[in-house]
């Protein structure tokens, strides 16, 4: 049952953000991001891909800087659930999205 709390909230969040979308493109990973995260630059790069990939089979893809770290951290495993991706996977994208914002 939390879990579908989990999803229902997760959809809400991105529902209501993705009208707020911005137009920019959603940032690679770089040097910067490995230095400041200290999260490898193989993982950032995985992160990003199904970030960009499986992400945006349900919507537009949302900048990282458009919703809080608190919210991200919410927001991620039910779309991961969603989705249907590993929890390596889900792992991957979290690393990027707080290492991009």
């Amino acid at each position: 049952m939390k879990t579908f709390f989990t999803v229902i909230f997760s959809a809400a969040v991105i529902s209501a953000i993705s009208g707020c979308a911005t137009q920019k493109p959603i940032p690679m990973p770089d040097q910067a991001m490995v230095e400041k995260s200290g999260v490898e630059m193989e993982t950032l790069k995985r992160g990003h891909t199904i970030y960009l990939t499986e992400c945006s089979r349900c919507h537009e893809p949302v900048m990282p800087t458009d919703v809080s770290g608190k919210d991200w951290h919410l927001v991620v495993p039910g779309m991961a659930w969603n989705a249907g991706i590993s929890e390596e996977d889900e792992e991957a994208v979290t690393r990027y999205i707080m290492a991009a914002r």
